[in-house]
């Protein structure tokens, strides 16, 4: 069968540092939701009223209707633009924290509130501290630490393979250099053994020579470079 919801559009063009950014900014607002809607739950429960207003309680649904379609579309909308694959451990995480968020919106996903008829459509289960605090927001936090802590794995890993790769690129043009010159060389014996016929070959000669002194000196700068960063 076909799936016949739309499929999220993916963010292009974004970097690493920004990609992170914007997946911590799509979650962190759900710790805070999830924490109104426990107070109101206690309040409610105890007949008591005040901490919570009803656009608190609307900015909560809100809030966290954007994290549960983050945390549904992350995969598709902002780590397969980068080829980025979760490990294991924190895709099963990621898994878990889109069900609680979902949860829990289920809860608030019809409320409504006015003057006349008050809060209407709120409706918490049995298990709302565990849902709202472990779950939710434990969970957002968990999860917005160990995908931080990838993000910077993976970038460090990349300057690390982007510094070996320029190593062996700077080793391969000193190699370069050193055969250039060497040609050089034998370029030049041979023109001074042709005498007046191997004046042609004498400049060629000087030529390559000013070649591979260039080359040289490109293999230092960027043998230099590799060490200072």
């Amino acid at each position: 069968m076909k799936d016949s919801h739309v499929r999220p559009s993916r963010e292009k063009g974004l970097s690493p540092d920004q990609t992170l950014h914007a997946i911590l900014q799509d979650f962190a607002p759900a710790r805070n939701a999830a924490m109104q809607l426990l107070v109101y739950h206690i309040e409610s429960e105890g007949k008591v009223t005040g901490h919570v207003s009803p656009q608190d309680l609307i900015d909560a649904r809100d809030a966290l209707r954007r994290a549960s379609d983050a945390a549904a579309t992350l995969v598709a909308r902002r780590l397969e633009p980068l080829q980025i694959t979760l490990q294991p451990d924190l895709a099963a995480l990621q898994v878990r924290v889109a069900k609680s968020l979902a949860e829990l919106l289920r809860t608030v996903e019809h409320l409504s509130c006015s003057e006349e008829e008050g809060v209407r459509g709120f409706r918490p289960g049995h298990n709302m501290y565990q849902l709202c605090c472990e779950e939710v927001a434990q969970g957002v936090a968990a999860f917005s630490d160990g995908i931080s802590a990838a993000f910077l794995e993976m970038t460090e890993k990349g300057k690390a393979d982007a510094l070996s790769k320029t190593s062996t690129i700077a080793m391969e043009i000193g190699k370069i250099g050193r055969v250039i010159n060497m040609v050089a060389t034998n370029a030049s014996i041979e023109a001074a053994r042709a005498g007046d016929a191997g004046k042609g070959f004498t400049v060629i000669a000087d030529e390559v020579k000013v070649l591979s002194s260039r080359v040289s000196s490109l293999s230092v700068s960027l043998t230099d470079r590799l060490s200072v960063n």
